[in-house]
C-alpha cells in the first residue's frame, strides 16, 4: 500500500515519532540525549514550533509539537534528524543513517486528543520497566510535567491548564493510562482524531489546492508574508557578511567559483542562513547563485570543521538581529 503523502499545516498538532535502523541505539550515554535535545531546542526557535511533550527512548523518540503561522514540518524533521545523526556518527565513528528513512506523523485534533497524546508519549518508558518508570525517566518532559522547570523550548502550560495549574493531578491522569488503553487510535495512517476532524482537514486541504479559493487565497498571502520576512532576513546576514570581511555584497552571490577571502566569506554565508532561517538548501544555493544543491552541503561541513571559519560564525552569531 502506497504511503500518504505527509500532511503539513500552519496552525497543527503533530505526533511525531521516529526509529533508528535496524534497532541500533540512537542514544549512547547522557551527552547524546542532551545533544539531540539541544539541537531540538534550536530548529524548535529556528521554525517558530511549540513543544508540548517528548520522550527520547534508547532506539526512538516522540515529540508532540505544532506549527506556528507556516507550515514546515518535513524541512523541521530533516534538519533535526540530519544535524543529530551528523554529530552521532562523528562521535561514535560510524556512517550512514541512523534513523529510518521516512519519520512518521500524525495529525492531532488538538481539541480532543491532545491530552491522551501527551499521556501516550509520557508513558513511553513505563511499558517495559516498572509502572513509575515513566516518572524517573530523565530524558522525558514529564520530568518537568511534576516538578517544573521547564526548559525554555518546552511549553506545558497548555496542557496543565486542563488541570487548573496541578501538576499531582496532571500525574494521576497520566497514572492511570496505565490501566486503560492508552495508545489513541490512528485514522487512515494519518490522523489521531475522528472522522468528523478528519474530514475538515481533507476539505481543507482541497479548498488549499483550488486555485481561486479563499483558503488558497489566504494561504498565499502567509506564504508571501513569510517569503517576504525571510528575504528580508537573508539581506541583513548578506550585509552583515560583507561588513565583516569589508567587500561588497554584490561580491558574495553569483555563480563563479570563490577562492580565498571571498570564498570564505560566501561559506559564512551559506552557514548563517542555514542557521538563521527556514530555507531549504534549494533556496539556499538559488539566493546565493549556487548551480547545484550538493554545495551546500560542501560549505555547511566546511564551516563545521575549518576553525577560523567557525571562529567567525561564533563571532557573527553573537550579533543581534532584532528582525529575525
Amino acid at each position: 500500500m502506497a504511503r500518504p503523502k505527509r500532511i503539513d499545516l500552519p496552525f497543527s498538532l503533530y505526533h511525531v515519532l521516529s526509529r533508528t535502523v535496524s534497532g541500533e541505539l540512537a542514544f549512547r550515554d547522557a551527552a547524546d540525549f542532551a545533544r539531540f535535545l539541544s539541537y531540538l531546542a534550536r530548529y524548535l526557535k529556528q521554525f517558530s514550533f511549540h513543544l508540548h511533550a517528548y520522550c527520547l527512548m534508547d532506539t526512538h523518540f516522540h515529540i508532540l509539537v505544532e506549527s506556528d503561522a507556516r507550515a514546515g514540518l518535513s524541512e523541521f524533521m530533516r534538519r533535526l534528524l540530519t544535524a543529530y545523526t551528523v554529530y552521532y556518527n562523528r562521535r561514535h565513528m560510524r556512517h550512514g543513517p541512523l534513523f529510518q528513512g521516512r519519520f512518521k506523523s500524525y495529525l492531532v485534533d488538538k481539541s480532543e486528543y491532545l491530552l491522551a497524546v501527551s499521556r501516550y508519549i509520557h508513558l513511553n518508558p513505563a511499558k517495559k520497566s516498572s509502572p513509575a518508570a515513566h516518572e524517573r525517566h530523565p530524558w522525558s518532559s514529564m520530568r518537568h510535567y511534576l516538578n517544573g522547570g521547564e526548559p525554555d523550548f518546552l511549553h506545558t502550560a497548555e496542557i496543565l491548564s486542563w488541570f487548573k495549574g496541578d501538576r499531582p493531578a496532571y500525574a494521576a491522569f497520566v497514572h492511570e493510562g496505565l490501566s486503560e488503553g492508552m495508545k489513541p487510535g490512528v485514522m487512515q495512517q494519518r490522523y489521531i482524531a475522528g472522522e468528523p476532524f478528519a474530514k475538515r482537514v481533507r476539505l481543507r486541504l482541497e479548498q488549499i489546492a483550488t486555485d481561486g479559493s479563499r483558503a488558497a487565497a489566504a494561504m498565499a498571502k502567509k506564504n508571501v508574508e513569510s517569503a517576504r520576512r525571510e528575504e528580508q532576513a537573508a539581506g541583513r546576514l548578506l550585509s552583515l557578511v560583507a561588513g565583516h570581511f569589508k567587500m561588497n555584497r554584490s561580491a558574495l552571490i553569483g555563480g563563479a567559483r570563490m577562492h580565498g577571502r571571498t570564498g570564505q566569506a560566501r561559506t559564512v554565508l551559506i552557514a548563517l542562513l542555514h542557521e538563521r532561517l527556514t530555507w531549504t538548501y534549494d533556496q539556499i544555493a538559488r539566493y546565493v547563485g549556487l548551480p547545484h544543491i550538493s554545495a551546500i552541503a560542501y560549505h555547511l561541513k566546511k564551516a563545521g570543521e575549518d576553525e577560523a571559519l567557525k571562529e567567525t560564525l561564533a563571532t557573527l552569531s553573537g550579533e543581534p538581529d532584532r528582525e529575525i
